[in-house]
C-alpha cells in the first residue's frame, strides 16, 4: 500500500542535510504550512524569471533545472533526485529564478515558502551552515560542468555518468542503476553533447560492457573501467 504523501514527506525532510538540523517541532510547523503539489511530465514547476519565494522538495519522480541559451538551445544544469531540495538560491536571496524547473516524468513535490523557512534558519545556525555547504557543493558541480566542456566526448560522457551515479545511483549487485528518466537529448544538454554523439558514446560504452540499459534506465556495469576512462582526460 502506498503511504500518504504527508507520511513520505517527513522522513525526506529529516534526511535532508540542512532541514534535518531543525528541531522536530520546528520541522513539524514548517510541514504543516507547506503545500504538496504534483506535476505531469513536461510541466513547469517554475519558470526562469518567476519570484524566488519558495523551495521545493522532490518527493517522487524527476525534475531538470534548465535554461535556454542565446542560441535557443536548452542547457540542463542539474537533474534533481527524489529527496533533494531545489530552488534554494531564490528562496534565500528573494530574487527571480535564474533557471526553469521542468518535470522529467510525473512528479510530486513539497513546497516550503521562504516566509516560513528563513526564520527557522536564522534561529538555528547549524541548519544555515548546512545550507551554505549545499550551495558550495552546487557551485563545485557547476565548475566541473564547465570544465567538462573542454574534454573529449568519451571523457565527458564517462565523467558525466559517474557524476550522475554519485547523485542518482542505486547500487545493486549487478551494477549502479541511474534513477534518471532523461532522454538522450536531455542528457546531451547536460553534458554539452549533441544527441547523436550521446547515442554513439552510449553505444560504444555498451559494446565495451561498461554500461547497459535495463528497464529504461542506464546501468553502470563496470565502475572501475568507467572511472579509468574519466581519468584519462584529453582535451578538445
Amino acid at each position: 500500500m502506498t503511504l500518504p504523501l504527508q507520511a513520505r514527506i517527513r522522513p525526506l525532510l529529516k534526511a535532508n542535510a540542512f532541514l534535518g538540523q531543525l528541531p522536530d517541532d520546528v520541522l513539524d510547523a514548517i510541514m504543516q504550512r507547506g503545500q504538496a503539489k504534483t506535476f505531469t511530465k513536461g510541466e513547469l514547476a517554475f519558470r526562469r524569471g518567476d519570484p524566488g519565494d519558495r523551495i521545493m522538495l522532490l518527493v517522487s519522480g524527476g525534475i531538470k533545472l534548465a535554461i535556454i541559451s542565446a542560441k535557443a538551445r536548452e542547457v540542463v544544469l542539474h537533474f534533481v533526485s527524489a529527496g533533494e531540495i531545489f530552488g534554494e538560491v531564490g528562496a534565500l536571496d528573494g530574487r527571480p529564478r535564474t533557471a526553469s524547473a521542468i518535470a522529467l516524468e510525473d512528479s510530486e513535490v513539497f513546497i516550503i515558502h521562504s516566509r516560513d523557512l528563513l526564520p527557522a534558519l536564522m534561529a538555528y545556525p547549524q541548519a544555515m551552515l548546512e545550507m551554505a555547504r549545499m550551495l558550495c557543493a552546487w557551485a563545485r558541480i557547476r565548475i566541473s560542468l564547465f570544465e567538462g566542456l573542454t574534454l573529449d566526448m568519451r571523457t565527458r560522457m564517462a565523467r558525466g555518468l559517474l557524476r550522475l551515479a554519485e547523485q542518482l545511483g542505486r547500487r545493486r549487485k549487478d551494477g549502479i542503476w541511474l534513477d534518471l528518466a532523461a532522454t538522450q537529448e536531455e542528457l546531451g544538454n547536460y553534458l554539452g553533447l549533441a544527441r547523436a554523439n550521446v547515442s554513439r558514446q552510449l553505444s560504444e560504452l555498451k559494446a565495451l560492457g561498461i554500461i547497459r540499459s535495463d528497464e529504461g534506465r542506464i546501468v553502470i556495469a563496470d565502475e572501475r573501467r568507467l572511472t579509468e576512462l574519466a581519468e584519462a582526460a584529453s582535451f578538445e
